[in-house]
């Protein structure tokens, strides 16, 4: 067959001149105890409850011999899990859990998602009982856990936001819960500041059971196994460009202040759980809070997180210079403000 140069010339000029698309998703890595995983796949979920009944929107290839994986997704909110198969999991496979969802993925870039994975336990099914609930002991690398919060809620619409059905305190690993019959969602926490309340910080412990949603019937008590994973920085390393609101927590006279919140609402009343919430501000009284979109947002910075502002808590709105709550739109890549709190 005889090629016009014309024609090769246009195919050259198709295949290497057009604009190329970053694509948009999650990428990252997968570890078991700080060993990195091979062939583990990233699944992503619109809603937590399509997690249980086996409905991902998109999975990943699996993870190459460094333990590395790249989801491509649209934009949008997603629950992630990690797994190393499709299905129910037995006992000795590997499973993972993105704590911090949803995640938010930007139109354009990926955000960096890794993690730490546990093998699922070999758990008894159910016992016979009078009363029904859950019972099991909360470890870390085979060692029971001491100090954890386990909470349990009904449904996952919430996100699981708050204390939710029940909060039992676990003071030496092991727990027994009575429950109605009915399905349920169990996560375990322990904070290194101590408390119910607050995010999962660098050094905290954290858990979403495997099996949940947990189904109990009258007259049943069903095993929980739960192995706690630490939040580890090395598997956070941000890989993608930053979108959101950077700023500074400061008192009424300028003097900077650390160890507060900032919380993201996208409607003025500003009431109820935060969309979206920050690290606490550091030493120099510097806050960078994550968000998805151009907003507008409203924010507001505070010593506590949950409940009520208490008396003589340090507490803050943004405010524009006319005195009204101003909305912060993500006009560029960043947007950089100054939130003054006052004793409440």
């Amino acid at each position: 067959m005889i090629w016009n140069r014309s024609f090769l010339l246009i195919v050259f000029l198709t295949l290497f001149a057009a604009p190329v698309f970053a694509g948009s998703g999650v990428q990252g890595r997968v570890a078991w105890r700080g060993e990195l995983i091979e062939g583990i796949i990233v699944r992503a979920y619109r809603a937590v409850a399509d997690i249980a009944k086996d409905r991902p929107v998109s999975s990943s290839m699996p993870s190459n011999q460094e333990g590395l994986y790249t989801l491509d997704l649209p934009q949008g909110r997603y629950f992630l899990t990690a797994s190393n198969q499709t299905g129910e999991l037995e006992a000795g496979d590997f499973f993972g859990y993105f704590n911090g969802g949803p995640m938010h993925v930007p139109a354009d870039g990926y955000r960096n998602v890794s993690f730490s994975l546990i093998k699922i336990p070999q758990e008894v099914s159910s016992k016979l009982s009078e009363r029904s609930g859950i019972y099991g002991e909360i470890t870390h690398q085979g060692e029971p856990l001491e100090r954890v919060y386990l909470y349990v809620y009904k449904d996952s619409s919430s996100g699981f936001k708050g204390l939710g059905y029940f909060v039992q305190p676990v003071e030496r690993g092991k727990f027994r819960i009575n429950l109605p019959p009915g399905d349920y969602y169990v996560l375990a926490r322990k904070r290194a500041r101590g408390g119910q309340f607050g995010p999962i910080e660098q050094g905290d412990y954290y858990r979403y059971y495997y099996g949940n949603p947990v189904h109990v019937t009258a007259g049943e008590v069903r095993e929980v196994q739960v192995e706690m994973l630490e939040r580890l920085a090395t598997l956070e390393e941000e890989v993608v460009e930053f979108q959101g609101i950077r700023g500074q927590v400061v008192d009424e006279a300028g003097n900077v202040l650390s160890g507060l919140y900032v919380f993201a609402y996208r409607t003025e009343d500003m009431t109820g759980t935060p969309d979206f919430f920050s690290e606490p501000s550091g030493v120099d009284g510097r806050f960078e809070l994550a968000l998805p979109d151009a907003g507008p947002y409203y924010l507001l910075a505070r010593q506590a997180f949950g409940g009520p502002a208490e008396v003589n808590e340090l507490y803050g709105k943004l405010y524009a210079q006319d005195g009204r709550l101003q909305g912060v739109e993500l006009s560029q890549a960043v947007s950089d403000v100054t939130i003054r709190v006052t004793p409440k």
